[in-house]
């Protein structure tokens, strides 16, 4: 009896050293996918498999028992559960996540113009210098200087994982993989 996928990630994954949460980290996804995954509950995208094959360095085709065959085929379900729960993710997940990170961003350059913006305020005579106003100004200028890597890793891992999603997504819509047999009575 031959192997199955899950079996195979699982094996390259032990061999490799890893856990499921640091295969899912490697590629954007949740560790109870990678489990799904080893368990067989679910095939993971061709995308996922050629990711895999990356990461364990190894031919994509090492993924795939000898009695499967990956197939091009529009998946109407797929299709039609992709666009409810991207509809739904869009609506609650993506939006609030954009949100926040506009809201983040603005606040770190109101921060880092703040002194600027004090000095300003002095020279048009609009309020007076006061040491408090300068110190705090600087204070929040300094924050934001030292947050400013931290956001920008954090923009960059909500970027990757929306575009893993959507890729993996995106291809259950059009790549299935089906048995050989089933494909040869076609």
């Amino acid at each position: 009896m031959s192997e199955t996928i899950g079996q195979r990630i699982q094996m390259k994954r032990i061999e490799k050293n890893m856990t499921q949460a640091q295969v899912a980290e490697k590629l954007y996804v949740t560790q109870q996918t990678v489990a799904r995954w080893e368990s067989d509950k679910h095939n993971p995208p061709i995308k996922a498999i050629q990711d895999l094959s990356n990461l364990f360095d190894v031919n994509t085709s090492y993924f795939f028992a000898e009695d499967e065959v990956i197939v091009r085929k529009f998946n109407f379900f797929a299709f039609l559960g992709s666009l409810i729960v991207n509809f739904l993710f869009f609506e609650f997940v993506a939006i609030a996540l954009i949100t926040i990170q506009i809201a983040f961003w603005g606040t770190v350059g109101a921060c880092l113009i703040s002194p600027g913006v004090v000095v300003w305020q002095t020279i048009t005579k609009v309020r007076a210098l006061t040491i408090l106003r300068m110190t705090s100004s600087l204070i929040l200028c300094l924050i934001s200087v030292v947050v400013i890597p931290i956001f920008w890793k954090l923009t960059k891992y909500i970027w990757k994982i929306l575009q893993a999603y959507y890729r993996y997504n995106i291809n259950s819509i059009v790549y299935e993989v089906i048995p050989k047999k089933e494909n040869s009575e076609k």
